[in-house]
């Protein structure tokens, strides 16, 4: 009979620890979990495509859902770019309420949107639509020749520009900048958010050595763009190294920060070769990467010859309660012989998200030199996606749940201003310049 009670008692317990767990399971997910209600990707409506003022109030009012929710800056005291955010919305609501129209477009909807988040400076969180069939101009050549644009459809640069970083999204202006010369002026949807008529195609304006050319463009889908090899770009290795064995330097190049297999392999790989080669001093180039998983820094030091290194603080909002974690100490698992020569890291304005972390780590950390130009975002910055879609036109959304601060605390506010400053396009030279001095 003892046994049979005991039985019993433990399995009740067995059972009341399975319902508790169970309970606090469905709270997390229901209530604190950042990516309950995330979905993945649709296709947008056509910008040109009519709803209710109605449809497009729900859907800037779920925006402000999301944003209250999940994004930490609403659990900050006094954060000035909350009021501002909120005031905007109420703005654009009213506008729409007031506007007296019938039917809107999305691209209206968009660009309302838009504004309100404009107003965070949070450059992960922002919002844009989908189209497997987004058009662009019919010809890459001139843009990619390097010649600077003048004007579109007669309208200055400066004007364009002006528009643009009244509705984008972004931390620096110098990155802002950077989107809009390499993404926004050939592409049909943005050149539309910027009030430009794309019906009859584009006219563009180009200083061509101190001579204006202007170039008559259409719209097409990628494939037919002349100028865009679709094989070429699509071969292009994200990770790659090679040895300068004739100056003793290894360089290698992360166009995006992918935490995976080959990632580990290829910085294995490169400074295996590095010790081969008896190689003191390595080039690391992050110029162009937009970012993906900061731990591509964490796994690169582990090749160093030091110890450990600082991990910058950070804040994660569950619900309604953020996570606060301090600057923390990680010893460092060395993996290899170590190397213990001079690192070098090459920036542009491009270098945003984990490719920034990654400068930072080295940079504030003391273990190497930064060449190029000033980071896309700020190391004091939100970030961590989560992704959403608005209920009525499917625009694409995306909100920060997480906010980072910045390593050395006396350069709190600034962005990553590199130790040798200089354009994209000569930071190699300036590195190599930087290793013969040495």
């Amino acid at each position: 009979m003892k046994k049979k009670k005991t039985k019993r008692i433990l399995i009740g317990i067995l059972l009341g620890l399975f319902a508790v767990c169970t309970i606090l399971f469905v709270i997390y997910k229901s209530a604190l979990d950042p990516y309950r209600g995330t979905a993945a990707s649709l296709e947008s409506l056509p910008l040109d495509a009519q709803i209710t003022p109605e449809c497009a109030i729900k859907d800037m009012d779920y925006v402000m859902q999301m944003l209250r929710e999940r994004h930490p800056a609403w659990l900050e005291e006094d954060n000035q770019r909350v009021r501002d955010t909120e005031a905007c919305y109420e703005e654009e609501v009213r506008r729409i309420r007031e506007s007296g129209e019938y039917l809107i477009t999305v691209l209206e909807e968009w660009k309302a949107i838009s504004r309100i988040m404009h107003c965070l400076y949070d450059g992960h969180s922002g919002v844009y639509p989908t189209y497997s069939n987004m058009c662009y101009i019919d010809d890459f050549t001139q843009l990619r020749s390097g010649n600077r644009i003048v004007m579109i459809d007669g309208i200055s640069y400066e004007e364009l520009l002006k528009r643009f970083l009244d509705v984008y999204y972004y931390e620096t202006e110098s990155y802002a900048q950077a989107v809009f010369d390499n993404n926004v002026t050939c592409c049909e949807a943005y050149l539309n958010w910027i009030d430009i008529d794309t019906s009859d195609g584009v006219d563009i304006t180009f200083d061509e050595g101190g001579a204006e050319e202007t170039y008559h463009y259409g719209f097409v889908p990628i494939e037919e763009v002349k100028g865009y090899d679709e094989d070429t770009e699509e071969e292009q290795p994200w990770v790659y190294y090679e040895i300068d064995n004739d100056a003793g330097v290894g360089i290698f190049t992360l166009t995006s920060c992918i935490y995976n297999d080959e990632y580990k392999r290829t910085v294995k790989e490169f400074f295996d070769a590095v010790e081969d080669a008896g190689i003191r001093n390595v080039i690391v180039d992050l110029r162009w990467n937009g970012g993906g998983s900061s731990m591509v820094g964490d796994e690169f030091i582990h090749y160093l010859d030091v110890d450990g290194y600082y991990s910058w603080p950070a804040h994660v909002r569950f619900g309604n309660f953020l996570y606060k974690s301090d600057k923390s100490y990680i010893r460092n698992p060395r993996s290899g012989a170590g190397f213990d020569g001079n690192v070098y890291i090459l920036t542009n304005r491009k270098t945003f998200s984990a490719a920034m972390d990654f400068t930072m780590l080295i940079m504030d950390n003391g273990l190497g030199t930064v060449v190029g130009e000033e980071s896309g975002n700020l190391p004091d910055s939100y970030g961590d996606i989560l992704m959403f879609n608005t209920p009525c036109s499917q625009l694409r959304f995306s909100i920060s749940y997480k906010r980072w601060f910045r390593l050395d605390e006396t350069k709190s506010g600034q962005p990553l201003i590199p130790d040798y400053p200089c354009d994209s396009a000569e930071a190699m030279d300036k590195a190599y310049e930087l290793i013969l001095e040495k």
